[in-house]
């Protein structure tokens, strides 16, 4: 199924920080840029591929797995060499998706085209080993697009074109457990583990079907237009989730929604003059940070109220800014600047007009796209 004979030779950074990571997806040029999240100091670059899709990383903080979309490659980076330990070349057409199973044993795949030994879209299983893997299984399940791994170890898919999400054994023989009819074009999964729930982004229903993961149940289905992204507010019952091609934000009541009350009456609409996607909330729940697909600010709004409380210029096309496990900071990845902006959340509850705490240079042509943190537990 897998050939992992095509190894790429290692690609090594400058040096190994000691704490967390961040490292930031490039939309057009190869890999990824690893910055040390203490400092915020570049390291340098990390991996061959185009288009990183996902991450996944492995009990123990030191291996993780990037498929790459747009190279049908999937690479096992060393988090403490920073290198790239492993490529396998083999993994199916467009790779989207990666997750582990709960003890890191299991990597499942997701592919918008054919897996390597089949027409059919579906997920490529392997076995992990530290920096190999082993191919295990196939599931020609159909166009698989965003996974997330269950408290129950259960591996939850959502199927783009058969509208279903589907919840899947995270140990052999992979058996299809459950089947749940969702909206249309169901895309990107926003999992809340905490509470077991699973928002699935209904791209084509423009609607945002809520899952609770520990009972398996759906628990309903409301209005969202072009829904991206998604996050539960800490502390609240708010969900927040972005819209792609209109303007700002849907909110959703989830106590609303437990009650069986899915109409427009369960949201808040939220206008910002913009497209959005991606949003993200520090871990205390206390402020919102939403990106901008026709503007160069990023927003920050007080979840409790839903005002904005500060726009800050970052560089144009900011996307999926990213908190600090401690809140501190939100890193904002601009796709036409080349540039990471590092904001100081203190500056921008203070009012500070330039609550900027560093910008880090990617390569010229990158476009810097999404950030992966080492310290938040879950990757996006």
């Amino acid at each position: 199924m897998s050939d992992t004979s095509n190894a790429t030779p290692r690609t090594r950074t400058d040096r190994r920080p000691a704490g967390p990571l961040a490292l930031v997806k490039h939309l057009r040029g190869e890999g990824l840029t690893v910055i040390d999240a203490a400092t915020h100091e570049p390291l340098g670059r990390i991996g061959d591929g185009r288009q990183p899709h996902a991450l996944a990383v492995r009990p123990g903080g030191r291996w993780a797995y990037v498929p790459y979309m747009g190279s049908n490659a999937l690479e096992i980076l060393d988090c403490w060499t920073l290198s790239v330990a492993d490529r396998v070349d083999a993994v199916g057409t467009a790779p989207v998706g990666a997750v582990l199973s709960r003890t890191g044993r299991y990597l499942f795949v997701s592919t918008y085209g054919g897996l390597p030994g089949d027409d059919r879209p579906g997920l490529a299983v392997f076995r992990t080993a530290g920096e190999r893997i082993e191919p295990v299984a196939e599931l020609p399940i159909g166009k698989a697009a965003g996974l997330a791994v269950g408290a129950g170890n259960d591996v939850w898919v959502a199927l783009r074109d058969d509208d279903e999400l589907l919840r899947i054994g995270a140990t052999p023989p992979f058996d299809v457990l459950d089947r749940f009819a969702v909206g249309a074009g169901p895309q990107d999964l926003a999992h809340e583990p905490t509470r077991g729930l699973l928002g699935v982004n209904n791209a084509d229903g423009d609607s945002v079907t809520f899952v609770d993961t520990l009972e398996a149940t759906v628990l309903g289905t409301v209005p969202a237009p072009n829904p991206r992204g998604g996050t539960a507010v800490p502390g609240s019952d708010r969900w927040v989730v972005g819209d792609t091609e209109d303007d700002g934000l849907t909110v959703v009541d989830l106590e609303s929604v437990r009650r069986g009350e899915t109409d427009a009456t369960a949201t808040d609409r939220v206008s910002l003059g913009t497209p959005t996607a991606f949003p993200d909330v520090t871990p205390d729940g206390s402020l919102l940070a939403v990106d901008a697909y026709d503007d160069d600010r990023v927003a920050f709004l007080d979840p409790a109220s839903l005002d904005v409380v500060a726009r800050v210029e970052t560089g144009s096309t900011p996307r999926h800014p990213r908190f600090s496990a401690d809140g501190r900071v939100c890193y904002v990845p601009s796709v036409d600047a080349d540039t990471v902006t590092v904001v100081d959340v203190d500056g921008v509850r203070a009012g500070d007009s330039n609550p900027i705490a560093a910008t880090i240079d990617v390569p010229d042509g990158a476009a810097p796209a999404g950030c992966f943190r080492t310290d938040r537990g879950s990757y996006q």
